[in-house]
């Protein structure tokens, strides 16, 4: 089954996974066409409060993309929409803002109020590549006489072809940073966006398809969603390693939609899982001697997400003190190329955080070019840690393996 007939609605981000700045994600482009013939329900939702979704749509059809107006969800719009649900009708709002959260305002009757007011009911902050220090003062000001603060989204920054640029959540910091206001965030990670979306797609099962860690998945992941992470914008493999949420799936562009995937998801490996752990090592060129004392440091990934079948990936990091020997890592020879061993091996580590390991070390004989995407750097065999290089593993099991580490992220 291909992963986008898994769900009844896909949530697309569109900064980083469709486009980038001006510039179509040419694998987004060709992959789209076939994933409407799938028959999901498709809402592009984006955390960029600039353009209104009239603007989005033609932008989209501008660069090959078929879209509609009501398939746009923006932050703008979401904030609009829960503002009037809390009555804020004829309530006074400065902005700072392009045209698509002045508009949505707007149409839900907010006043706007320019200039340098002495107060406002609230103050609005989205994109804004036209803002200055005056517009940062006055929203400052205005939030300190008693404004409420509310943003589009928290984005640190915006992905564009030449680089990182500030984004809404970098404007929010300076009137947050000066006032110590605690404010209302609307778009992803938060639920408002993601509510609005299954609202409108009338969706149950959704899947979310997004190139952030923080806001895509993390956003999914507090929902109860399941969450694809595409490598085509801000995110990184090697950010994985580092994230308290990982995706459901990791793919490169939005062609892995178009791809046969299995539902899997990490789990702590049981004494049942000894037979079909076997197995995959083994199937893998692997040694599964002594796994069985390895069980509680194991983590597996069943196929569909269905225990009693057999295992899709696995990977073992064994605690030494605070640190951490990862072996084992092993994806079914016909799972490769789809993301499972990044994740399994993103779990593994994200247990040994929990328990305190702070660096990991392994030694890899094939895989070199595998870890480094995750981060690992080649180290001096000399500079494993008594503890690896005198232990079994290296000295019988891989007496001529490069050895690599990595500080384990907070």
């Amino acid at each position: 089954m291909k992963l986008a007939e898994r769900y009844d609605a896909l949530f697309i981000d569109l900064d980083g996974v469709v486009y980038r700045g001006d510039h179509a994600i040419a694998a987004a482009v060709l992959a789209l066409p076939e994933i409407r013939r799938l028959g999901p329900s498709i809402q592009f939702l984006t955390n960029n409060s600039a353009r209104t979704p009239l603007q989005v749509a033609e932008k989209l059809r501008g660069l090959g993309v078929q879209a509609d107006p009501e398939e746009i969800l923006t932050s703008a719009l979401a904030t609009a929409a829960l503002l009037r649900r809390e009555g804020s009708d004829g309530k006074s709002a400065f902005v700072i803002g392009e045209l698509g959260v002045r508009e949505a305002l707007q149409q839900v009757g907010i006043r706007l109020v320019d200039g340098e007011p002495d107060r406002t009911d609230l103050v609005v902050i989205g994109w804004d590549r036209a803002v200055d220090y005056a517009k940062l003062r006055t929203a400052s000001l205005l939030v300190e006489r008693g404004a409420r603060l509310v943003a589009t989204n928290a984005d640190a920054s915006y992905p564009a072809p030449d680089g990182l640029w500030p984004g809404a959540g970098a404007l929010l910091a300076a009137v947050t940073t000066t006032t110590g206001a605690d404010p209302t965030v609307v778009g992803k990670p938060s639920a408002p966006l993601f509510q609005a979306a299954a609202e409108a797609a009338g969706a149950a099962h959704p899947l979310v398809v997004g190139d952030r860690l923080d806001t895509d998945v993390g956003g999914a992941g507090a929902m109860g969603w399941d969450s694809l992470l595409v490598l085509s914008g801000a995110g990184r493999a090697a950010d994985l390693l580092g994230s308290r949420s990982l995706p459901t799936h990791l793919g490169q562009d939005l062609s892995a939609l178009l791809e046969d995937r299995p539902l899997t998801r990490p789990r702590k490996a049981t004494p049942e899982d000894l037979g079909p752990l076997r197995e995959l090592l083994e199937a893998s060129g692997l040694r599964n001697q002594g796994i069985e004392g390895r069980l509680g440091q194991t983590v597996v990934m069943d196929m569909d997400g269905s225990p009693g079948q057999p295992l899709a990936a696995t990977a073992c990091l064994e605690a030494l003190d605070r640190q951490g020997l990862l072996r084992s890592v092993a994806v079914r020879p016909d799972l490769r190329g789809k993301g499972l061993g990044m994740l399994v091996t993103a779990a593994a580590i994200h247990e040994a955080r929990v328990g305190g390991v702070t660096r990991v070390f392994l030694l890899t004989e094939t895989a070199e070019g595998f870890f480094k995407g995750l981060g690992f750097s080649v180290i001096d065999r000399e500079g494993l840690p008594e503890s690896v290089g005198a232990g079994s593993h290296a000295v019988d099991d891989c007496p001529s393996a490069a050895a690599m580490s990595i500080e384990v992220p907070p």
